[in-house]
């Protein structure tokens, strides 16, 4: 019947290694052999033991140290489990349990390929081993159709040992490992969990189409180089399994699935299903009958009986005529071995020189390619730097434009306010030059009606003094008896009334009551109304005069009606001879113009300030005067760029996405322009329709999480990023995430780009 294959022990194998006793080779490598045990009633054993010819070297003890080290960490029924150990034994060995059953490498060979039903229950199983191993930190590192046994009960892994041998290289490759390692694992680079599922997905598809993923034509050195590059061949490999085996064999580690996701799959695959562990719901029946005949034969060894060639004869056996004896040669065997393993040292040198070759072109190639990137990024930085330098310079030359323009606009403005000032300066001269000579005019009318009542005074004394000396009596002659007391009384009243109007003209004089009159109507400009003449202040008393000059002519008629004398023509003729002249009206001054709080907020915004204000939505500021705040803050939305105080300076701000003025009239007559341009920082949001043509208002800011927009058709947008736009011709595109739609914008004169995404 058919099953494993078991040498008998030659000369140089032991007949016992610890407390088991050997019954047969199972298979011999380069660097250690693999024996069929039992230990009294403790069944069927492997042991494996390394092959060194005397002394076994350290170097040699301590990988095998740590290969049993790592086998005895895994306890699941998806591996060969360690029953026993001896790392520092004369010759170490290992003992683990012997799983009756045929690798997958045999079942492809003697039974042909299978189903794809059957590939993906060996992969589900296979993965479950892979999660048990890489769950306890282990990486096989050489998971290949001759470590994976298939009892009926589901695949089991094995010879994981060297998962954890730090000095394995290039040179512990052999063909039949190479077309199964991962292109990683080829180079020479660290094998990580990633490598296990390439050499799964390369036996999975042996499975599939009996072959390995790559063209052979029998070269060693060609084979590696092809698994290097990952040219893989996977013609003949059947659709339906496409998608369980092509991801595993995908070149960048991180593109290939993961040994549970692979298990997850199938598991969704076989949903509805019976569910069965056994393999004769899936594997065809020459796969089954071999199994059994494997079993069988466990079975048979188990019970007792040494394995001999007359009860095991193999596939090779039975179907080959038995060759004639050769000559009797003597240590014919350990010739053998010496040369397998001498044929092994010179392949495992020449994979060595292959490998010290690659790696050494690899490393001239790095260097070379970072050579070129470093020297590719320099003359990038010296482009930039350059770039950089000629935008500084820009920037340079727009603030030194900008400032020259501030420095005029301020230039005219001050020529504008000491034009006014001096004009409000040679308005009040003139004002204060006219309030001088109407005072001159006024001083001279009052002194020429103070002299004229003093010559109508003179006047009347005279006429007064010459009707007295006409209205004396006639002197008589001397003798006794009183004076007549009509003459006397005449005489005293005449006396009397030159007293009193002079008097009178004394007090009017010191009273001067035009003067007092006059100040009740005094100027707006805010000076004394003390009637002064030299106080200079610009008092209008004409009518005050007037009125002056009737009480003085009124007190000279009351002083003559006293005396008794009659004065009524003399009056009117000093009237009409001295009339009162026409008065002037004052001219009122001009009032100062005030600036309020909202002129006062406008005043004092300069050019390169931030502002707290933005566009509504409705063609509206969001405040109604601007609130300076750092350029830096949060809630800086507007920047200043230019400030004039000249008529229509509105059509000088820059215009383009982003770009807006705002003007006030004050009540000081002047009007403000501020040049303003959109502050973008990322976060913000703001209205766009979006849909057909693309356009917005970028100077609007609106809240992200609003339910409402200002115009129908339009979409909130939340700024994703602020970037110097690129060079001419240059291919460049927004960040985004796969499937992320996105909108941009060319701001600030084309020199910056904005992108925005859907709040």
């Amino acid at each position: 019947m058919a099953g494993a294959r078991i040498d008998a022990l030659s000369g140089d194998d032991p007949v016992t290694l610890g407390p088991y006793r050997l019954l047969g080779r199972l298979a011999s490598g380069g660097m250690g052999r693999i024996y069929l045990a039992r230990a009294g009633g403790r069944g069927l054993v492997a042991v494996k033991t390394l092959l060194a010819e005397g002394r076994v070297s350290d170097t040699d003890r301590r990988r095998f140290a740590r290969e049993v080290a790592v086998a005895q960490r895994v306890d699941s029924a998806f591996t060969a489990r360690v029953r026993d150990a001896d790392p520092d034994a004369e010759r170490p060995w290992m003992a683990i349990d012997y799983i009756a059953a045929p690798p997958l490498s045999e079942l492809v060979r003697s039974c042909g390929v299978l189903p794809a039903s059957a590939v993906r229950w060996i992969a589900a199983g296979t993965a479950q081993a892979l999660v048990t191993l890489h769950g306890v930190g282990i990486v096989h590192r050489d998971v290949k159709p001759q470590n994976v046994l298939l009892p009926l009960d589901g695949p089991r892994v094995i010879d994981f040992g060297i998962s954890h041998a730090s000095d394995l290289t290039l040179t512990g490759l052999t063909l039949g490992t190479i077309a199964f390692t991962s292109p990683e694992q080829a180079r020479g680079e660290e094998s990580t969990a990633a490598s296990d599922v390439y050499s799964l997905g390369a036996t999975l598809f042996l499975l599939a189409t009996g072959r390995a993923p790559y063209g052979s034509d029998g070269d060693t050195l060609r084979l590696l180089a092809r698994v290097q590059r990952g040219e893989l061949d996977l013609t003949g490999l059947p659709k339906e399994l496409v998608a369980t085996i092509r991801p595993c064999l995908a070149a960048q580690p991180r593109h290939r699935p993961t040994p549970a996701e692979l298990l997850a799959r199938f598991r969704e695959q076989q949903a509805g299903l019976p569910t069965t562990t056994s393999g004769t719901r899936w594997l065809p029946p020459r796969w089954t009958a071999l199994i059994d005949a494997y079993a069988d034969q466990g079975l048979e060894w188990a019970g007792d009986r040494a394995p001999g060639p007359s009860h095991a004869p193999t596939v090779t056996q039975r179907t080959r005529v038995a060759p004639k004896p050769p000559p009797t040669l003597i240590y014919s065997p350990q010739r053998q071995a010496r040369a397998d393993r001498d044929r092994t040292r010179r392949e495992m040198a020449a994979l060595a020189q292959l490998a010290e070759r690659q790696r050494a072109e690899r490393e001239q190639a790095e260097r070379e390619e970072a050579d070129r990137v470093a020297r590719v990024r320099a003359e990038q930085e010296e482009r930039d730097r350059a770039e950089a330098a000629r935008q500084a310079e820009r920037e340079r030359q727009e603030a030194a434009r900008r400032e020259a323009a501030r420095q005029e606009a301020a230039r005219r403005e001050a020529a504008r306010v000491e034009a006014e000032r001096v004009a409000r300066v040679r308005a009040a001269q003139e004002r204060a030059d006219r309030e001088r000579a109407e005072q001159e005019r006024a001083a001279r009318q009052r002194a020429e009606q103070e002299r004229a009542a003093r010559q109508r005074a003179d006047r009347d004394r005279a006429e007064r003094a010459a009707r007295a000396r006409t209205t004396s009596p006639t002197p008589g002659p001397p003798g006794p008896g009183p004076r007549p007391a009509r003459t006397g009384s005449s005489s005293g009243a005449s006396a009397l009334g030159w007293l009193l109007a002079l008097v009178a003209v004394a007090g009017l004089l010191t009273w001067q009551p035009w003067e007092k009159t006059g100040g009740s109507g005094g100027s707006t400009s805010g000076s004394s109304a003390s009637g002064s003449v030299t106080s200079g202040s610009g008092l209008d008393t004409h009518t005050d005069d007037s009125t002056g000059a009737d009480t003085d002519s009124g007190s000279g008629a009351t002083d003559s009606d006293t005396s008794g004398s009659d004065t009524g023509p003399d009056t009117d003729d000093t009237v009409t001879d001295d009339p009162t002249p026409t008065p002037t009206p004052t001219p009122t001054p001009t009032p100062t113009p005030t600036m309020d709080a909202t002129d006062r907020a406008f005043a004092v915004v300069h050019a390169g300030d931030c502002l707290d204000v933005y566009n509504d939505g409705h063609d509206n500021m969001s405040a109604s005067s601007p609130i300076r705040v750092n350029c830096g803050a949060s809630n800086a939305y507007m920047h200043v760029n230019r400030v004039s105080t000249l008529t229509g300076a509105s059509g000088s701000c820059d215009t383009g996405a982003g770009f807006t003025w705002w003007s006030r009239s004050g009540d000081d007559g002047i009007t403000r322009t501020l040049c303003l341009d959109r502050v973008y920082k990322a976060g913000q949001c703001f209205p766009a329709k979006v849909n057909g043509e693309t356009n917005a208002d970028l100077t609007v800011v609106w809240k992200c999480n609003a339910s409402k927009v200002p115009k129908a058709g339009q979409s909130i947008l939340r700024i994703t990023g602020f970037y110097r736009a690129p060079k001419k011709g240059q291919n460049w595109t927004c960040p985004a995430g796969p499937g992320e739609r996105f909108w941009y914008w060319q701001v600030n004169q084309g020199r910056s780009i904005i992108c925005a995404s859907a709040a």
